[in-house]
């Protein structure tokens, strides 16, 4: 419960008057529910000639003019009934529209909220994350949980203030047709209990079902240029239909529990009805309570027990919103990352690497081993070796994404471990191996990296990458969407973009991480050129394949099985038997 108040709390921050103004006018809404319920038994009282009973219809009576005026004036009763009514039809309409505005802040505030925590989370999280469940928490986990936290708690409260002072009043006319209006209660919240402990399980099951089913379709939309190649459509629909049985399956076992419980509990309501009704006239056949008395305890054990009975069915939907907080929790109690705490020293390009070695946290395996380099400013490097050699992981590490597990490395001099996150990343600029281009123009893409930038600087940008040509050959320009991902350009163009977009934003470092295999050789030696020849100050770090783009750097640097196998100029590594000479033997008879 603790857990619960606490979300509901961070829920509703900056919205908390509104929330708690709802309970205000629930209560108000309550009031003339009651006043209009209790008017039947005055009316009745007036008709039989039975004296008021109790305060409230005695302080009502006496209100309205005494029961011998009323006797004489009924037109008072009908004219007290429209009254009420419109006013409770008016306190609902504002009840309505203060709980959509309510639960729209909400919305956008939780959503907001889960939204940037994900995109403070540390890369080794987001790598393991799957993304069908990250969506799902931050849409349907969501929504149950806002739906619980403004709508049920609202129902919970309803019950609550209608069951009090229902009781609160009954105990005024007569204690003993209050206590039978609740003694079956203790016993239906005892079996909701234990029925309740397994809906939970159930719907928990059924949640993560669903988010693998969810994960699923996510890989498909974004793998589908590979599944339509292997021509797998047949496979993935298959596949995609065992989660879908192992969903359903699940969804139906829990809603055979939950229709139980929900079934179930109807003979504890109809019981405590039941009792009370012939515990009520037996009293009036007695003489104990008046006439007016047993139809106002008809009417008002229906408010007593049909709201109780409604929270216990709540508290089955408060297994689901604990299922969904448990989720949300997941990715909001991970700890943010630290981008801006560290130094921010002036960075010219000069790298370091002192016996630095690197594992990830789930294995010893070393990735990069031992590694020994000292890069001087302006010097390009080319890396290349065999595929999981460690190339990819050494930008990785020179941005901390990661962080080396031992050894130094060394930027202009400080630690890069002591170095803001935020800083080093800004001095350091990548262009991945992978292009991902947002669903924006082109002109927006290549801001991504610097949003100050001028036209004149993108268009410089675009034409040492060897685009620029192309942007202006389609209709809109720089104002040409990409669609999503980049779907309406060529492998070549995204590649040439992502390029232009790094380049952009003239870091003093830049890496390549095997970015221009997706160009053609003459494209390589282009962009080359032109960074060569702009930039002679910038430290290049260029991870290819290639013995074309790697043999103009200054060193090239190959990687065996996490170690430094050789270092070098193109001419030197080709005297010497080695990985890099192989390559270049294979790719030279393959021209």
């Amino acid at each position: 419960m603790k857990k619960y108040l606490k979300i509901m709390y961070s829920m509703t921050k900056g919205h908390r008057f509104k929330y708690f103004f709802s309970f205000a006018i629930l209560f108000v809404a309550v009031l003339l529910q009651l006043i209009s319920t209790f008017m039947s038994k005055i009316l009745t009282d007036t008709l039989t000639g039975d004296a008021p009973t109790g305060l409230v219809d005695g302080f009502i009576t006496e209100m309205l003019g005494g029961q011998a005026y009323l006797r004489n004036h009924l037109w008072i009763f009908a004219l007290a009934i429209v009254g009420i009514g419109v006013s409770r039809a008016l306190i609902n309409v504002s009840r309505g529209i203060l709980r959509a505005s309510l639960d729209r802040d909400v919305a956008s505030g939780m959503q907001l909220k889960l939204f940037r925590h994900i995109e403070r989370l540390p890369y080794p999280f987001l790598k393991k994350a799957k993304s069908g469940d990250i969506i799902q928490t931050c849409t349907r986990d969501e929504e149950v949980l806002r739906r619980f936290v403004i709508r049920e708690t609202l129902g919970i409260v309803y019950a609550f203030y209608i069951v009090s002072l229902s009781f609160l009043i009954l105990l005024s006319l007569s204690w003993k047709i209050a206590v039978s209006c609740i003694i079956i209660l203790p016993f239906m919240f005892v079996y909701s209990y234990f029925v309740i402990k397994e809906v939970r399980v159930r719907y928990r099951k059924t949640d993560d079902s669903d988010g693998e089913m969810c994960a699923k379709i996510e890989e498909n939309l974004s793998s589908v240029r590979v599944v339509k190649a292997f021509n797998n459509e047949k496979f993935e629909i298959d596949a995609f239909e065992k989660h879908l049985k192992d969903y359903e399956t699940k969804f139906i076992h829990w809603r055979k529990m939950s229709s139980f419980f929900f079934a179930s509990s109807d003979i504890f309501v109809f019981g405590q009805i039941v009792l009370t009704t012939l515990f009520g006239l037996y009293l009036a056949f007695i003489g104990d309570i008046s006439i007016g008395t047993t139809v106002v305890a008809f009417s008002f054990v229906s408010m007593i027990v049909w709201p109780v009975r409604d929270v216990a069915m709540t508290l089955s939907n408060l297994a689901r919103a604990i299922v969904s907080l448990d989720r949300i929790n997941l990715i909001l109690n991970q700890p943010l990352e630290d981008i801006e705490s560290g130094e921010r020293p002036e960075v010219k390009g000069h790298i370091q690497f002192e016996h630095m070695s690197f594992h990830y946290d789930d294995s010893d395996e070393a990735i990069l081993e031992d590694i020994n380099l000292d890069i001087h400013p302006g010097e390009t490097i080319a890396i290349m070796g065999k595929t999981g050699s460690g190339k990819s992981t050494l930008s990785h590490l020179l941005t901390r994404l990661y962080d080396y597990t031992d050894g130094s490395i060394k930027i202009d001099g400080y630690e890069l471990k002591k170095i803001s996150k935020e800083h080093i990343r800004h001095e350091i600029a990548t262009v991945l191996q992978e292009p991902f281009l947002f669903s924006k123009t082109i002109i927006n893409n290549l801001r991504v990296a610097n949003k100050n930038a001028s036209d004149e600087e993108v268009f410089r940008a675009a034409k040492i990458a060897d685009i620029h040509t192309n942007i202006l050959s389609f209709k809109e320009g720089y104002n040409t969407p990409v669609g999503e991902k980049g779907v309406t350009l060529s492998g070549g163009q995204k590649q040439r973009l992502a390029i232009a977009r790094t380049i952009i934003n003239n870091a003093p470092i830049l890496v390549f991480d095997d970015s221009l295999s997706a160009v053609d050789t003459e494209t390589d030696i282009h962009i080359r050129s032109a960074l060569k020849s702009r930039q002679a100050n910038t430290t290049t770090l260029i991870i290819t394949h290639r013995v074309a783009t790697a043999k103009d750097a200054d060193r090239i640097m190959v990687l065996e099985e996490g170690h430094i196998a050789q270092l070098g100029t193109h001419e030197e590594l080709l005297k010497q038997d080695g990985l890099y000479k192989r390559i270049y033997d294979i790719q030279t008879r393959m021209v």
